[in-house]
């Protein structure tokens, strides 16, 4: 399966004064829980309802071991644990920490390694034609754009302002609501958003 993926650069990285290069991967949307739960199913004797109390015990379950200090695994598909951050010795008056300083940061995942090998086997990726990096525009030349575009158009919409001008979903999103809260454009619908002189 193929997943879209961009090339970023972080300017003076480190304060080298060098570029250094990302790759950034385009996620598609997760799985909906309900989706997930026809899935299974669909594919075994369980029903949805059996579904729902078999991942509601396992979460219980994952909660009291890794409140017990202990790893937590997941069969065939890997291992949670704890991660925690600490308050820095230089904020600390004594320059000792104690169980107050520390605090649950996040929770880790790492994979079975026959899933991890499963996956690269069908995994591939592609470069997308499409950014999630907003060209930068001043108001006038961006306004300039839109009205260009509204002279042989009935309406524009936020994909419109990505394709056309290559913005970012959130630039897109940004700039439509600023013409519409500064009187040049109208907005209309909710779930389906034109915009339009």
């Amino acid at each position: 399966m193929e997943i879209k993926y961009e090339l970023h650069k972080i300017k003076n990285a480190q304060g080298t004064g060098k570029s250094r290069v990302f790759v950034q991967l385009r996620n598609k949307k997760a799985l909906t829980t309900e989706d997930l739960f026809r899935e299974i199913q669909d594919s075994c004797t369980l029903k949805v309802s059996d579904v729902k109390a078999v991942m509601t015990e396992i979460r219980d379950i994952a909660i009291r071991e890794l409140s017990e200090g202990k790893r937590f695994y997941l069969p065939e598909i890997g291992y949670l644990s704890l991660s925690v951050s600490n308050t820095p010795l230089s904020r600390k008056p004594n320059g000792t920490i104690t169980g107050k300083d520390i605090c649950l940061r996040n929770i880790n995942f790492h994979p079975e390694k026959k899933m991890l090998t499963e996956l690269r086997r069908k995994v591939s990726f592609i470069k997308s034609g499409d950014s999630s990096v907003s060209v930068q525009y001043g108001e006038e030349e961006l306004w300039g754009k839109m009205k260009a575009y509204l002279s042989t158009h009935r309406d524009i919409t936020r994909e419109a302002m990505r394709s056309e001008f290559g913005l970012s979903e959130y630039k897109a999103k940004q700039w439509a609501e600023h013409f519409v809260e500064s009187g040049r454009l109208k907005k209309e619908g909710s779930r389906h958003i034109i915009y339009f002189l």
